[in-house]
């Protein structure tokens, strides 16, 4: 039995407001941003006299609000920041930036529910207006159920985690505390954030949570820090997971509306405990930094719907039922039908979708991954609610058992599976149970077709949900007697082949494709080859770095040997390639790995048409990060040489150059994002990571 929510007398004064909005004005004209820095500086130089620090913020041609302002920052000629409170009015709060054409910024009024915000267009004009109050910031957001404590007498360690490396955007799962100041929180002064009251272990279950919630698109959930300062403001957002609930008390996070993309330090906040209260919180406080409002209900009145069945949606309160998804308001009476995925995904934000990881349809099938006695072993992502993902398979007949399953613990997908014949004739569909799904059947020798999407459940107007925000990762597991398919290799999370276990077919896998299918970066501590195939390890992206060829089962990539030294390669990977083996070539056996004789250099680079860094070869990039211009020196290049550009994909971007040492290569025509730089000196080929911003 689920306990219901208790709501604030604040909170029903906001309900009231949000379906009350007609009294709201246009927006009011403060002139060009060049004329509201220099109004802001001459109120700034006549306070100091006065030894007070303030502004007189106008809000439309009758009022001029006073505020005080507690921390301020000026940039240059076009740069000025401010945030404080409005003098003398309680629970008040106040930001504006204005940096070059660009103006943003808020005034919220708690305590009567009333709130401005500051806003330019392209001519550098700016303007203030009332807007909702649901439009800035997420207000009352309740917490989650008490938990028991885990009893943990020191702070846990962070485990070092990212769901997607390399991708567009980023989100840092903060839980070692974080000392905030100078941004819109508790009126700009210092917040000094307690560590959050979680285990390792919990601190791993919600990154899982939070990571399937935004597996759909181009982020990489991360706990690292240094991850999350490798990407330029505008692609990042801190949620912080402490107890120290100064930014919002009583509430069980807060995020700004629209500030993942404020090119700021303003972070979102998770004040719940647990697993499931905290990370159901920071999926939803992530997606009001990307412009997400609340999904509540008009009848009865509700800032925040719990849900229905075994579902409720994200930007609702999802603390009490198993499934929670992105929405657009397909359930009855909602408060609003905006479209969390497009939303999210827009250019406002720069992080997009995901790329499709497998073809559609039959003509685009990939290979069913199975391994010796037919055993099945696949792994994809359903990205958007229109994907599909068809595989191939034959069988000298017999029995077909396949099972369908989402990511183990917190999945947003539920499946729909469907066995076609060589012609495209449906012969089964799969039996649903929960999110799972199931196909058994007998099947004649032939070649057969098994096809992976989406679906929904009941009826969405009153139990269950459409397929709308039924997306994430899947496993396609179970045996096919008298089955083939493609399996080549199979990774394992763990030694003695524990942990999860991804079967892969011949083909190259870069670091975005292992994540993919379910493999994350410096993972893999095991692998089995089968007979006739090699896989080759290689330590960075983009098949670069020492690389090490491997033809037979290996239960621990620890201690490993060669030539004579001891050799570890642990949760070392970052890509690798799986490809018939080529051990004819290869002149030098070694235990575990293998380097060509002629050359001393992994035979990968050398079968790849691809030579490793060499330690004599240093390469210095700058800036890095960049807007433009990038400037690249080879200490041993002495005549031209070739830079090519690759997106974290492996899809060139950008023509080939020939440069002279030195030489300005101009990036200013990608998006903003992180990209690999090959560079081709002799015989050497060096690739490094850039930062576009």
């Amino acid at each position: 039995m689920r306990t219901p929510l208790k709501y604030t007398t604040g909170l029903l004064l906001l309900l009231a407001s949000y379906v009350h909005t007609s009294a709201q004005e246009k927006q009011f004209p403060l002139g060009n941003t060049t004329g509201l820095v220099r109004e802001f500086r001459q109120q700034s130089t006549a306070r100091q006299q006065q030894l007070v620090s303030g502004a007189q913020l106008r809000i439309n041609a009758n009022t001029t609000l006073n505020a005080k302002v507690n921390f301020r920052h000026s940039g240059g000629a076009t740069e000025e920041f401010m945030t404080g409170e409005i003098a003398n009015t309680p629970n008040s709060s106040f930001f504006i930036h204005v940096d070059g054409n660009r103006v943003e910024g808020n005034i919220v009024l708690r305590n009567t529910n009333k709130a401005y915000k500051y806003s330019s267009d392209d001519k550098g004009n700016a303007f203030v207006k009332e807007v909702n109050i649901n439009d800035v910031l997420c207000i009352n957001y309740e917490p989650a159920p008490p938990v028991t404590a885990n009893g943990a007498a020191a702070i846990a360690a962070v485990p070092d985690l990212q769901s997607f490396p390399g991708a567009n955007g980023c989100v840092l799962l903060d839980f070692d505390g974080q000392y905030v100041s100078g941004t819109p929180w508790n009126n700009g002064n210092p917040i000094n954030a307690a560590a959050a009251n979680l285990t390792e272990a919990e601190m791993r279950e919600v990154w899982e949570l939070v990571s399937e919630d935004y597996k759909p698109f181009h982020i990489n959930i991360t706990t690292s820090e240094a991850v999350f300062n490798s990407y330029p403001k505008t692609r990042r957002m801190r949620c912080i997971f402490t107890p120290t609930n100064t930014a919002a008390p009583g509430a069980g996070g807060v995020a700004y509306i629209g500030s993942f993309n404020w090119n700021d330090e303003t972070p979102c906040w998770v004040f719940n405990g647990g697993v499931k209260g905290a990370g159901d919180a920071a999926s939803h406080e992530v997606g009001h930094t990307f412009g997400l409002g609340h999904d509540g209900r008009t009848n009865p009145v509700e800032e925040y719907y719990l849900g229905q069945g075994s579902w409720a949606p994200i930007m609702g309160a999802g603390y009490y039922v198993p499934v929670v998804q992105w929405s657009k308001g397909e359930y009855a009476n909602p408060s609003q039908t905006e479209d969390d995925l497009t939303k999210i995904a827009s250019a406002t934000y720069g992080v997009g979708y995901r790329a499709d990881d497998y073809g559609n349809t039959i003509g685009t099938a990939a290979a069913l991954s199975v391994g010796a006695g037919g055993n099945v072993n696949t792994n994809g992502l359903i990205e958007r609610n229109t994907d599909v993902d068809m595989f191939s398979f034959t069988t000298s007949g017999g029995n077909l058992a396949l099972n369908f399953n989402p990511a183990l613990r917190h999945g947003n997908l539920d499946i729909l599976a469907t066995l076609y014949n060589a012609s495209g004739t449906v012969l089964a569909t799969s039996n649903p149970a929960g999110l799972n799904a199931s196909i058994n059947t007998s099947l004649a020798a032939g070649t057969y077709y098994v096809a992976v999407k989406g679906t929904g459940s009941g009826n969405p107007l009153t139990d269950g949900y459409t397929a709308y925000g039924s997306l994430g990762v899947y496993a396609i597991t179970g045996s096919i007697n008298g089955g083939s398919g493609a399996g080549a290799v199979t990774v394992y999370q763990d030694c003695n082949y524990g942990g999860y276990a991804v079967n892969l077919a011949p083909g190259n896998y870069d670091m975005a494709q292992l994540s993919a299918l379910g493999v994350p970066n410096d993972d893999i501590s095991s692998l089995k080859v089968s007979p006739g195939y090699e896989v080759i390890l290689y330590q960075n992206l983009g098949f670069s770095g020492d690389a090490y060829v491997f033809r037979n089962d290996f239960s621990c990539l620890v201690n490993l040997s060669l030539n004579g030294q001891p050799l570890n390669l642990n949760d070392w990977t970052t890509s690798l390639i799986v490809q018939p083996s080529t051990a004819s070539i290869v002149k030098a056996e070694m235990t575990g790995a293998v380097k060509d004789a002629r050359t001393g250099k992994p035979a990968a680079a050398v079968l790849t048409d691809e030579v490793a860094d060499t330690k004599d070869v240093n390469v210095a990039m700058s800036p890095n990060p960049t807007r433009d211009i990038l400037s690249i020196k080879v200490n041993k290049a002495t005549e031209p040489y070739f830079v090519r550009i690759y997106n974290v994909n492996g899809a060139e971007v950008r023509a080939a150059q020939r440069v002279s040492n030195g030489q300005p290569v101009n990036l200013s025509a990608l998006p903003a994002g992180m990209y690999l730089v090959k560079i081709y000196v002799g015989n050497d080929v060096i690739t490094r990571k850039v930062i576009k911003q």
